[in-house]
């Protein structure tokens, strides 16, 4: 079979990262040969004009529709984050880091369950901090965004 048909199976049904030692596995390849078969890939779509290209944050792949086909498809997707958890996110991102008792005081006590869906999504991380939790987005949140790190982003702009 061709691998590299075969990495684009693997991403296109993930629907999350893929870290290279899985892809390795799976293709039976070492995990140095993975960015060739991801730049293989991505010639192929490039080359067939696919609405579909492959991000690769160094660690691993992940297939994502182009931006210009959002619009397009947006009627029929189901929104993945609610707008209530989406806006809760937004003020974590806006604030960073920030405690959560400081969050449910602009967002309600509904951010409790928003965090914990945020937490378990990997969009934002939680410590411990006196009685409360202190809030930050991950690297998660970046790539699920395609975003720079916003810190380095607030650094530029000092928003802080």
């Amino acid at each position: 079979m061709d691998r590299v048909a075969m990495l684009e199976a693997i991403l296109f049904v993930a629907g999350a990262p893929v870290d290279y030692g899985e892809i390795a596995k799976m293709l039976e390849v070492r995990d140095e040969e993975v960015p060739a078969l991801a730049s293989e890939l991505k010639d192929r779509l490039d080359g067939r004009a696919a609405p579909l290209e492959v991000l690769d944050s160094g660690d691993d792949l992940y297939m994502v529709l182009k931006e210009e086909y959002s619009d397009f498809v947006y009627p029929l997707m189901r929104p993945e984050i609610s707008r209530a958890v989406l806006r809760t996110l937004s003020v974590i991102a806006y604030r960073q880091p920030m405690l959560q008792s400081d969050l449910v005081e602009v967002r309600g006590s509904g951010a409790y369950a928003h965090v914990e869906e945020l937490v378990k999504r990997g969009l934002v991380a939680r410590q411990r901090s006196g009685r409360s939790y202190e809030l930050q987005t991950t690297p998660e949140f970046s790539r699920y965004f395609k975003t720079a790190a916003l810190s380095s982003v607030q650094e530029r702009l000092d928003v802080r």
